[in-house]
């Protein structure tokens, strides 16, 4: 989820503008958890918002971060709201997701993990982020990679545009947190180590390829990413998008 109280200016990011026009599959999620009074009440508390980002990766699925979606609300410990999906351009209208239309990555480890979503309608005016070739493999140590966020801010409205923050990341050794499926990237900060970049969870890591921009990574938390090139991920994303 997106955190406050960072600006983005302490982060170094490439010279290409991040806009919807760069990046249009780059999507905002949003799952209510408190209303009217409670919000009131709660206010600088708890956040009344789960917001994180996704990617836009077939018309009609959009790949995030598992925690990015809850089946029960935190507080009330009821049956939480629908995810709502918004997109950057303001062509397409929110599509409103029920718990239905989530698919679980199950990699039979206590890891975090990655989730595909539905879209109830099917987006024909977006061009989808580029998946990498089957043959892929995970970037390398030391490698700068892109990594997009949502801006970071836990409200939300109907009416407010999506806005996308562009951090520059270097592939690093995850240590003791190594993993098959996860790999680990910090960001590049231009002002160290006093303030941090805003971070976000769900977001792709993209590395360029010719003229497209393709996915090798999911945010989860901290400087953790599922690696897209992992036969046991990959092959599981193949097979929930093509499912009947």
């Amino acid at each position: 989820m997106c955190l406050l109280g960072a600006s983005s200016g302490i982060c170094k990011h490439p010279g290409q503008h991040c806009s919807s026009e760069d990046h249009p599959y780059h999507v905002r999620l949003v799952q209510q958890m408190l209303y009217g009074e409670d919000i009131i009440r709660l206010t600088g508390l708890l956040d009344p918002f789960r917001v994180c980002s996704g990617t836009l990766i077939h018309e009609q699925w959009v790949l995030t971060a598992g925690d990015c979606f809850s089946e029960t609300n935190w507080y009330s410990g009821k049956e939480a709201d629908p995810l709502k999906v918004k997109f950057t351009s303001e062509l397409n209208k929110n599509q409103v997701v029920p718990h239905d239309n989530i698919r679980k990555f199950n990699n039979n480890t206590n890891e975090e993990n990655i989730i595909l979503v539905k879209l109830p309608e099917p987006v024909s005016n977006i061009t989808a982020a580029q998946l990498p070739a089957s043959s892929c493999t995970r970037p390398e140590l030391g490698e700068t990679v892109l990594g997009l966020n949502c801006h970071h801010t836990s409200y939300d409205s109907d009416t407010a545009k999506v806005r996308i923050l562009c951090v520059d990341r270097n592939i690093t050794s995850c240590g003791k947190e190594a993993s098959s499926v996860i790999f680990c990237a910090d960001a590049i900060m231009s002002v160290y180590p006093f303030l941090r970049c805003p971070e976000d969870t769900g977001g792709a890591i993209l590395k360029r390829e010719g003229t497209a921009n393709v996915v090798y990574g999911v945010k989860l938390s901290g400087y953790q990413f599922m690696d897209i090139c992992a036969e046991p991920v990959r092959q599981w994303i193949n097979e929930t998008i093509n499912e009947q």
